[in-house]
């Protein structure tokens, strides 16, 4: 039933590789100004195309159940625009791909597992009345995992928004909600929504 199909995810994992090693090189003369680090956690939604399956499908819907956790690190490009390094968890229903014997279909199997990511993203900031606001987009690594099947790793991106509200000069409180698109079978997407502490320095 273990079906990881390497030979799809592996040149798409080394382009990234090399979007992500341009974005970090282009982030170098910044590292000597002002950052933040934050962490942020929240609920997800799993959305996937459907295919031929043999056990019952787990329907997703947005939950706190379904956990987020993201760590995130990100310094100034220029005085509105950031480059932004994530890494984290998503505790959701994960589908895996396999085949039968003698059977050339591909099937659908859903089992409860998880995601763990880790990207970078350009993060575009404005002023707002209560803090600032941003937009970000970017390319990540994707990993899911779940009982009774081989670990798949898979190229994909994300984009979302998030609002900052200041509590200090250097604390502030982080609500944010991302979309995350993995390229790997069934074209699964997640959305995840949560809140954090975001750190300046």
């Amino acid at each position: 039933m273990n079906n990881q199909k390497t030979s799809r995810i592996v040149p798409a994992m080394k382009r990234t590789f090399f979007f992500l090693a341009l974005i970090v090189a282009g982030a170098l003369p910044a590292l000597a100004q002002s950052g933040e680090v934050g962490i942020i956690g929240g609920g997800s939604r799993r959305f996937v195309k459907g295919a031929p399956h043999e056990t019952e499908l787990i329907e997703s819907n947005f939950s706190f159940t379904e956990n987020s956790f993201e760590l995130f690190w990100a310094f100034p490009l220029e005085s509105d625009t950031r480059v932004k390094f994530k890494a984290g968890r998503i505790e959701t229903p994960v589908a895996f791909a396999y085949q039968k014997e003698n059977d050339a279909t591909t099937f659908r199997q859903d089992v409860e597992g998880e995601v763990t990511h880790l990207g970078a993203a350009v993060e575009y900031k404005f002023s707002e009345v209560f803090g600032s606001s941003a937009l970000f987009a970017g390319l990540g690594l994707y990993r899911q995992s779940g009982p009774g099947f081989d670990t798949v790793n898979a190229a994909g991106a994300n984009f979302g928004v998030n609002a900052d509200f200041p509590i200090t000069r250097r604390y502030g409180l982080r609500v944010e909600g991302t979309y995350h698109w993995v390229r790997t079978d069934f074209q699964p997407r997640y959305l995840t929504v949560g809140a954090g502490v975001r750190v300046s320095f």
